[in-house]
């Protein structure tokens, strides 16, 4: 009877043992998710201040006909910043997507 006992409280300590490693290895990937995600979000935040750039250096030469608004420099620098950033937003999304897709 005490083998019997000892036998089934090792089994659960060992299933007890698998089901915290298990939650602790998914509860490390979640949080790698999350902070992609939110890396994610603070380039969303830059990409917004760089079009709120282009909007005004355009509200600023819209009294100057002869020059061509898209060949400002800075526009220019925004908009290779803003695709620079889209790039690297896609790239974070599709690695946060990649980590939560593991199975432990």
């Amino acid at each position: 009877m005490w083998k019997r006992l000892r036998n089934n409280f090792d089994s659960g300590i060992e299933k007890i043992k698998w089901f915290s490693s298990l939650l602790s290895d998914r509860l490390k990937i979640e949080y790698s998710v999350m902070k992609l995600l939110y890396q994610s979000e603070q380039m969303e935040r830059k990409k917004d201040e760089l079009m709120k750039t282009i909007g005004q250096r355009v509200y600023e030469l819209r009294g100057y006909s002869d020059r061509y608004i898209l060949k400002d420099r800075i526009i220019m620098e925004a908009f290779s910043e803003i695709e620079k950033i889209n790039s690297e937003i896609d790239a974070t999304k599709k690695k946060a997507s990649e980590i939560s897709r593991i199975e432990s």
